[in-house]
């Protein structure tokens, strides 16, 4: 999955805040389906939030390391790790 199509996918969920974590709900119809939830960590929530659609892997890599004080094969092996779980997930 790229990011372009992540970012699309976006407005097909409710996202909350739940500690560290991100819990989204999908929609369907404008209408929470409650009997399906996602759960991202602090990374995933993190990437999620800061996905627009221009985003690139580079930029939200960078702003990885920025905020996480990681290097940037940590950055981009987690990017790439959840992009695999989402694709995954909503095929």
């Amino acid at each position: 999955m790229n990011l372009q199509t992540l970012h699309k996918l976006k407005s097909r969920f409710v996202a909350r805040n739940v500690g560290n974590e991100l819990i989204l709900v999908p929609l369907t119809a404008n209408v929470a389906q409650m009997n399906e939830l996602f759960t991202m960590n602090e990374t995933g929530k993190f990437i999620w939030e800061n996905i627009n659609e221009n985003s690139t892997v580079l930029e939200i890599e960078n702003l990885m390391i920025e905020t996480f004080d990681i290097d940037s094969a940590i950055a981009k092996r987690d990017i790439e790790l959840f992009l695999s779980k989402l694709e995954t997930t909503f095929k």
